[in-house]
């Protein structure tokens, strides 16, 4: 073997370093065959207002999902509060009914 078939030769089997621009086509690759879309890249790019309005839609069904767990975490704290304020009202209005009670046994006492 003449060093000049060595050479190549070691050149052809030797892998390229890792490059960020590499390593970052690699996780885009992977990424994209573990989520497939139902619409192609290639589709969005001919018909841009169809992907927008795609876009859209799941957009409004996110916003749509979170303003319903928000309403119904909301819904459970203004139902505990509620609970909370009708047990200081209560505690009031004993206190309230004491005093009349105690008023009226002054009263008749005089």
């Amino acid at each position: 073997m003449d060093i000049l078939e060595r050479k190549t030769e070691l050149m052809a089997t030797t892998k390229k370093p890792v490059t960020k621009k590499t390593a970052t086509k690699k996780v885009v690759d992977t990424a994209s065959n573990a989520v497939k879309l139902p619409v192609s890249f290639n589709q969005f790019r001919k018909y841009p207002i169809a992907a927008v309005a795609f876009l859209c839609v799941f957009g409004i069904i996110y916003v749509y999902k979170d303003m319903k767990t928000g309403s119904t975490k909301g819904l459970d704290n203004c139902i505990e509060d509620n609970r909370n304020l009708q047990k200081t009202v209560d505690k009031k209005d004993s206190i309230i009914y004491n005093i009349i009670a105690q008023q009226a046994i002054i009263n008749a006492t005089k």
